[in-house]
């Protein structure tokens, strides 16, 4: 099956004055271009589809008599030399044995898609189609092809050139004639390209080369130029058809690629100098590395290495039993990623949970390697390191959560809203004399609730990038308790919310910012805490601190929980409350604002009571 882009080079083919044969890695003829149709009249039909050793065979029973019988035995040679087809060796060794005849090698993403030969051979039989006509053929059809297509001869003249090559270079680039190639192509690369050139037109090769050309604007961008010999039937040469590309975006690419490929070499030079730093910086970091023969899929591997994925630590390791620990459902493509690797010397990068053999524990593992190459290169192996990311994806799915969670959470005071303006709508349009301020104020909390999950979002958002601001002012931290106090009492029904204080204390500090902390830690006390329980507020001096503390008789806090409790994202796994709203940013935001004002925060379970305690506390000045 061909590919858009094999298509398209199928439709160049046709207009080319030269026998061209297209054949698939499977060796089945796929296109025969329509100069050779009027060379091989009424037998390309039956070709396209055909074993390309049945159309060889047909070709030299047609042609027989024309001195090409050395051709035999050309089907056998492309499948012996599949592997290097692309390699220049290989097509000078395919032009000694069969001479008159080349071919060009197509690519796609870096596998071979099908071999495209050139047999430079006039028919016996007379192209009916004047070479005026083919022409104008030919230029119609590349008019809107953005491949820069070219016939120069044998002493570089130029026959033919499309128009991709005018919007390349401008006007400057002449329809035919001589045109001085020396002057658009990059100093640095001109001699390298020269020598290319002269060195397969004294052999009548095919060649490729890669060089800076100026385009219309005066700009150096890469090209990668490919050219094919056109012989005559006396086998006489006559110059080249040839086609290219632009490359920079590539170029810039390998560039990068190098540059960090000399940087890695050069630190890889640095540590293997002593083996065992590098090993402890390995298990100082926790990291495992490993080296895997291609052939044999036997693992060289660090202890921690073993350890991570619950391995013998000593014995032979070989691929199988690192797969044994990848869960099922990511074992193909871990498989694809040593393939990839394997065949085309692609790096090594991929993450993916595994089962430790051992314990049974889940983790996420991320292996990041590159490929060793034999001299002739050929990967023979894969050195790589791993890592344990549960922590990260662990992260990374919270945040998810997260996110996922905003939408629902700010749709229900929008939606309240709209309810309380459609009753007040209802009641207006009914004439209805009645006191509205019930339902204003039920606006006005629920715009409240919806301005503090806002500024929530924005402080998540100061925070990562540093620009969260702290304004000290000093003030009477009674007043804040006293407000505090007046709006959860005036609220909330629910809950016995018993606040206690020690009167007037001067402080210098953010007082919204406190507001909003004292807030969080009350109205999670009545999130998480039953219905009519108690909850205690007070504050008090604690040596030049002020310390303020918020008490429920909730489920409590899971000890293997307490250090995750002022992350950020983090939601609790107690089954107890998992359908209690929340985004796991509160708790966070208060430790941050607490520690701007070189404070702490710090979360207990009241010992043999239930619910739990959250204490903060700040310098007074």
């Amino acid at each position: 099956m061909k590919t858009p882009s094999l298509n398209k080079l199928a439709d160049t083919m046709s207009l080319i004055p030269s026998c061209l044969m297209m054949v698939s890695p499977e060796n089945t003829v796929t296109v025969v271009n329509h100069h050779f149709q009027q060379c091989l009249p009424g037998a390309t039909g039956s070709m396209i589809g055909s074993d390309f050793k049945n159309c060889l065979e047909h070709i030299l029973e047609t042609w027989k008599g024309t001195n090409i019988t050395h051709l035999r035995g050309m089907d056998e040679w492309f499948s012996a030399n599949y592997a290097i087809l692309a390699s220049q060796k290989a097509k000078n060794t395919f032009l000694n044995r069969f001479s008159g005849v080349s071919y060009n090698t197509v690519e796609e993403h870096g596998a071979l898609t099908a071999v495209i030969i050139n047999f430079g051979i006039e028919a016996p039989v007379k192209n009916e189609i004047a070479v005026s006509d083919l022409e104008m053929a030919f230029k119609n059809m590349t008019d809107d092809t953005d491949i820069l297509i070219s016939i120069v001869d044998d002493f570089g003249n130029i026959e033919y050139r499309n128009p991709a090559w005018v919007r390349y270079m401008g006007e400057e680039i002449p329809q035919k004639g001589r045109f001085k190639w020396e002057n658009a192509i990059h100093v640095d690369d001109l001699k390298s390209f020269q020598k290319r050139l002269y060195d397969a037109i004294s052999k009548k090769s095919a060649f490729s080369a890669e060089f800076r050309m100026k385009d219309q604007y005066g700009r150096f961008r890469w090209l990668k130029i490919k050219g094919t010999p056109r012989l005559n039937g006396q086998q006489r040469f006559l110059g080249y058809i040839c086609t290219g590309i632009e490359i920079s975006g590539l170029k810039n690419q390998m560039a990068e690629l190098v540059r960090l490929n000399a940087e890695l070499t050069q630190s890889h030079a640095d540590l293997m100098a002593s083996k065992e730093e590098l090993q402890a910086a390995f298990d100082a970091a926790e990291m495992g590395s490993c080296s895997l023969d291609i052939k044999t899929l036997k693992a060289e591997m660090s202890r921690a290495y073993r350890n991570h994925y619950g391995l013998p630590l000593s014995g032979e390791i070989n691929w199988q039993m690192v797969t044994d620990a990848v869960e099922p459902q990511y074992r193909e493509e871990v498989n694809r990623v040593l393939a990839q690797s394997a065949q085309h010397g692609a790096p090594v990068d991929s993450t993916y949970p595994i089962r430790h053999l051992i314990s049974g524990e889940r983790k996420w593992m991320r292996v990041v390697g590159k490929v060793r190459k034999s001299e002739d290169g050929i990967p023979k192996s894969i050195y790589a390191v791993v890592m344990d990311v549960s922590r990260q994806m662990e992260e990374e799915s919270r945040k998810n959560e997260f996110i996922s969670m905003i939408s629902h959470e700010l749709k229900t005071p929008l939606t309240s809203i709209g309810g309380f303006t459609q009753i007040l709508l209802h009641k207006a349009r009914n004439g209805a004399n009645k006191d509205f301020a019930p339902i204003y104020r039920k606006i006005q909390r629920q715009l409240g609730k919806m301005a503090r999950m806002i500024e929530g979002f924005l402080d998540i958002s100061r925070l990562e990038i540093g620009k969260i601001m702290i304004k000290k002012a000093e003030f009477d931290f009674a007043l804040l308790f006293e407000d505090c106090k007046q709006e959860f009492n005036n609220e909330i029904q629910t809950h016995h919310i018993n606040f206690n204080g020690i009167g007037s204390v001067m402080i210098d500090a953010d007082r919204d910012r406190l507001e909003m902390v004292l807030h969080n830690l009350i109205s999670n006390a009545i999130k998480y805490s039953p219905i009519g329980s108690a909850i205690d507020v007070s504050y008090q001096l604690a040596d030049a601190d002020l310390m303020v503390s918020v008490r429920d008789r909730g489920m409590g806090i899971l000890e293997y929980e307490r250090d995750k409790l002022f992350r950020r994202y983090f939601r609790s796994q107690n089954q107890k409350i998992l359908t209690v709203a929340g985004f796991g940013i509160g708790l966070f935001i208060c430790a941050e604002i607490l520690r701007l004002h070189n404070g702490e925060i710090s979360a207990e379970n009241i010992t043999g009571e239930p619910g739990a305690k959250f204490t903060f506390k700040i310098p007074l000045c």
